[in-house]
Parts: structure tokens; sequence; C-alpha cells
């Protein structure tokens, strides 16, 4: 799946947790998410696995989601730096 490149710092919020993410925040506008599409966790090394141990693998959580204006997102949350980044922008401007 292609679409634009980010990779930005972002913030995430929830109406409560667990629980899905209801918008983000990036550039300082503010996505309400309409639903979220998809969810997956990445526990893998990347393009670098070589030579590399169980500690230096990636914790990231993905969500794929849709806004109220139809705009199509993916962003994680890197787990071990605890930051959410707004990986690309699927569909939209």
């Amino acid at each position: 799946m292609s679409g634009q490149l980010i990779v930005e710092k972002i913030s995430v919020e929830f109406d409560h947790k667990p629980g899905p993410p209801v918008r983000f925040i990036w550039r300082g506008r503010t996505y309400l998410i309409e639903r979220v599409m998809k969810t997956w966790a990445d526990y893998g090394f990347g393009t670098l696995a070589r030579g590399r141990r169980w500690w230096q693998r990636r914790h990231r959580n993905y969500y794929q989601v849709v806004t109220e204006e139809g705009e199509e997102f993916e962003f994680y949350l890197d787990r071990g730096k605890k930051e959410w980044i707004l990986y690309r922008r699927l569909s939209g401007e």
C-alpha cells in the first residue's frame, strides 16, 4: 500500500482507555477519527535484522484510520519511546 510518507510526531487522544483512538493532532490541526479500519502490532527488527538481539526489536502498535473528512491515515505508537508517529497519509489532500 502506498501513500504520502510523513513520519512526524503527533498527539493521539482517547475518550477512554482501553479503547480506540478518537482523534489526533498533526501540525496544529485536530483530525476526528470516524473509524479504525485496521490495527496490528509490529515486533520485528525492520530492515536491519541481521545480528540484532531480541531487545532490539520494534514494539509498535499500528492503526489505519478514516477521519470524518474521509481521509485515510496510518499511525503507530512506538512503545519503546512512548511516541505517536503519523506514518503516512493513504488518501485525501
